[in-house]
């Protein structure tokens, strides 16, 4: 395989995934988001509830998706590295909130 046919294989890597939120996404999970996608530079992540879209590097954004408890909440990542990014943000999102 050349490294041109590669590459595109790595930039059409898509994984595609619908988690219902066992909790409002304020901005501490927001938040958390955001830091995880960050961490997937090469990957573009973006988030879809109700109708509203955002990239998932942009705290405000996800909280501007106003999603609460029960909130079906997609997610999108295209790029190398899309199926693990896409699961780390879905372990975020289906992360119960404990009490400290």
């Amino acid at each position: 395989m050349s490294a041109s046919s590669e590459a595109r294989q790595f930039a059409d890597e898509a994984a595609e995934r619908t988690v219902v939120l066992p909790k409002h996404l304020h901005a501490r999970p927001a938040g958390q988001v955001a830091q995880a996608a960050a961490r997937c530079a090469d990957v573009t992540i973006d988030l879809a509830a109700g109708g509203r879209r955002a990239n998932a590097r942009s705290v405000l954004a996800v909280m501007a998706l106003g999603a609460v408890t029960g909130s079906e909440v997609q997610v999108t990542a295209v790029g190398p590295g899309a199926e693990a990014a896409a699961e780390e943000i879905c372990r975020i999102l289906l992360t119960p909130e404990t009490d400290s």
